[in-house]
């Protein structure tokens, strides 16, 4: 089996014009005219100190919380199973929806009566409510492999202090690495909780892109600042690579989770179940605070100063809709491109090259997509071409990266006996193949139209008046100082989060199989 040029074509193509191109175009302009004066500049120096204070505080913080948890999820309890699918979802809410929970429960008029915005605190927050998740679900499959390698050292002589931190430091340590890594990479070049949380004070690079280009039109600035952005970024993705390889090697998934005595599993439950429940705080301060201002939830249908809510939801629909038509076959391309190059031989160098260069659209910020196109294709700027486009980059890789395993862990048997009875290769993917894929199609396009339907930092850049989405038609009520921009900013949170995850889980119907 080897892979098929044609199929990696039209992806490599797309990722070339939608990606490459664009990519060298800021590079070029960042080394340029705007290196030399940026890196003169302090205030500059200031925004990239902090954006690394608060990637790896981020990144510290999630996985100092994450390792406990996980050791607590090594033992059976009521609602463990629900426990674990409900840290999935921030995946699927979209920014600025977490941005105003937090607002309503710790903001100016939030219910705790302690204002945080403009604090670190708030960001480091939802830093962890986006990132303990991803972390925790990424330690509970590998600890259990960590019991065989403790044992034979104990059986050796060694005290169980001395085991955990002669061997079972050493082999958690790449999961560490890579769950770090990647809460790292996420909060360093985020956009939306620094840009309504932070302010001016705690702006990240990606926030101070935005405002280059959006008051001072300083394109060479703005290039410099998001190559040292990318800079780091490639860094340490190198890192997480490397962690990932030394994972896959170190530590193999055992046994399921541990009983517990009844009363020792309830009291468990308890304590993870009310910690989950601060954790997600923010969600139920926006549902409450929306709430206190009913009349809102109509209001905001026929609004005359801001986008009405119903302009806002058909430009999010089609807008999602028009994405996936694109995505979809991307997505399918280039994870099948991948499994079919792989065959027998997994690490082989060019499906693990095509592997690696498929999923650069997810260490590259929305900004920072939107810069590139206004740079590379400025005779397209205010086409839907652009934006529909730069949705499709951003997010076919979700729907591939959930395709990837299902694809890989699909029967060689049922495939074997297809080709041995004389199915050609269309035929085989018709009749064999794509029935299995299903189920996990509908996830990833699940997870595809969720992050489509909250996508703020590309549609930020490259918007028209008239293509307001919800989430900028929030960030538009969130602009006018008063009482009634922001409940209809909080009003139209709540239809966003439950359109993100009402089309999420009737498309996953609660599987939980992404990623």
């Amino acid at each position: 089996m080897r892979l098929s040029p044609l199929l990696a074509l039209p992806v490599l193509l797309f990722l070339a014009l939608a990606l490459g191109y664009p990519l060298a175009r800021v590079l070029l302009l960042g080394l340029g005219e705007g290196l030399g004066e940026t890196l003169r500049n302090p205030y500059y120096w200031g925004r990239l100190g902090w954006s690394l204070e608060y990637g790896m505080a981020s990144s510290l913080l999630t996985t100092l919380l994450a390792l406990p948890l996980a050791y607590a999820f090594r033992y059976r309890f009521p609602g463990r199973e629900a426990l674990l699918s409900l840290s999935t979802v921030p995946f699927v809410l979209p920014t600025i929806v977490v941005a105003l929970g937090f607002l309503a429960l710790a903001g100016p008029r939030g219910l705790l009566g302690l204002n945080l915005q403009g604090t670190p605190w708030i960001l480091l927050w939802a830093a962890v409510f986006y990132n303990l998740g991803l972390v925790l679900r990424l330690l509970v499959v590998l600890l259990p492999g960590l019991e065989t390698p403790l044992a034979a050292a104990r059986t050796l002589g060694a005290s169980p202090w001395r085991a955990y931190l002669r061997v079972g430091i050493p082999l958690l340590a790449p999961g560490l690495l890579a769950g770090g890594g990647l809460t790292f990479l996420y909060t360093f070049s985020s956009f939306g909780l620094p840009l309504v949380l932070g302010g001016q004070r705690y702006a990240t690079l990606e926030v101070e892109i935005y405002n280059l280009l959006s008051y001072r039109l300083a394109f060479p600035e703005a290039t410099a600042l998001a190559l040292a952005q990318l800079t780091v970024s490639a860094g340490v993705t190198l890192l997480y690579l490397w962690a990932q390889a030394r994972l896959a090697l170190s530590l193999q998934p055992e046994a399921g989770p541990r009983p517990l005595p009844r009363p020792k599993a309830w009291a468990l439950a308890l304590a993870l179940w009310l910690g989950f429940a601060l954790l997600y705080a923010p969600l139920l301060a926006l549902l409450l605070k929306a709430l206190q201002s009913p009349s809102a939830f109509t209001t905001v249908w026929n609004s005359d100063d801001f986008t009405p809510a119903g302009e806002a939801l058909w430009n999010t629909l089609r807008f999602a809709g028009l994405t996936l038509l694109l995505a979809l076959p991307i997505g399918f391309l280039y994870a099948y491109a991948v499994w079919r190059g792989e065959g027998p031989h997994p690490r082989r160098l060019g499906p693990r090259w095509l592997d690696l260069t498929g999923m650069l659209p997810l260490l590259v910020s929305p900004v920072l997509v939107g810069l590139g196109y206004l740079l590379t294709y400025p005779q397209l700027s205010g086409s839907l071409l652009l934006l529909i486009a730069a949705y499709a980059l951003l997010s076919y890789p979700l729907l591939s990266r959930a395709l990837l395993p299902a694809l890989r862990a699909m029967p060689k048997s049922a495939l074997e006996a297809a080709r041995t009875l004389g199915a050609s290769p269309w035929r085989r993917l018709w009749r064999v193949e794509w029935p299995l894929l299903q189920p996990t199609l509908r996830s990833g396009a699940a997870l595809t139209l969720a992050a489509v339907i909250g996508e703020f930092g590309a549609t930020l850049i490259l918007r028209r008046p008239e293509w307001t989405t919800l989430s900028l038609a929030i960030y538009e009520r969130l602009g006018r100082p008063g009482a009634t921009p922001f409940a209809e900013a909080l009003a139209l949170s709540v239809v966003l989060g439950l359109l993100a995850g009402g089309v999420f889980y009737l498309l996953d119907r609660g599987r939980g199989t992404v990623g």
